[in-house]
C-alpha cells in the first residue's frame, strides 16, 4: 500500500508541475503578446463619409466660333457660363468625345464667367477643327481643382 500512495504522490507531483509549466508558459506568452502589443503606435487621425450636392453649368450666351482665315477650320469658341470655373475644358466633335485628345484646356473663366478655347490646343486639331468635324460642343467645368479627362 505505501507504493500505492508514493505513486499518488509522484503522479500528483507531475500534476503539479505540468500545471505549474502550462501556467508559466502562459504567463510568459501573455508578457510577450502584451509586449508587442504595447509597442503598435497609431496617431490621431479622421474618417468619415459625407455629402455633398454636386450641380452642373448651364451654358448662358450662344457660342461664338471663329473660323481660319481659309474658312475651313474652327480654331476658336467663346461662350459665357452661369457661375465662375476653375478649370473649363471643351470638345468640338461630330458625337460624345471618345479621346482625350478631343479636349481642349480653357483655363479658368475670365470677366463674367467668359469662356474662350482654342482648339488649335487640342492634340487632335492642331489646325483647328475641320468643317463638318464639330457637330456637337461638350462642355467639361469645375468650381475648384482642374478638370482630368481620362
Amino acid at each position: 500500500m505505501l507504493n500505492l500512495f508514493g505513486r499518488r504522490k509522484l503522479a500528483s507531483r507531475k500534476q503539479r508541475l505540468a500545471a505549474l509549466t502550462a501556467f508559466a508558459m502562459a504567463a510568459v506568452l501573455g508578457v510577450g503578446v502584451y509586449a508587442f502589443t504595447a509597442s503598435n503606435t497609431v496617431p490621431a487621425h479622421k474618417a468619415g463619409a459625407g455629402a455633398g450636392e454636386v450641380t452642373g453649368y448651364e451654358v448662358e450666351s450662344h457660342v461664338s466660333y471663329t473660323w481660319n482665315k481659309t474658312g475651313k477650320n474652327v480654331i476658336k469658341a467663346a461662350f459665357k457660363l452661369n457661375a465662375a470655373a476653375s478649370d473649363v475644358q471643351v470638345a468640338l466633335t461630330t458625337g460624345t468625345p471618345t479621346t482625350d485628345e478631343d479636349w481642349t484646356d480653357c483655363g479658368a473663366t475670365g470677366v463674367g464667367n467668359e469662356v474662350l478655347c482654342e482648339f488649335t490646343k487640342a492634340k487632335a486639331f492642331p489646325e483647328g477643327v475641320p468643317n463638318g468635324e464639330g457637330d456637337e460642343l461638350s462642355v467639361a467645368a469645375v468650381s475648384e481643382g482642374q478638370v482630368v479627362i481620362e
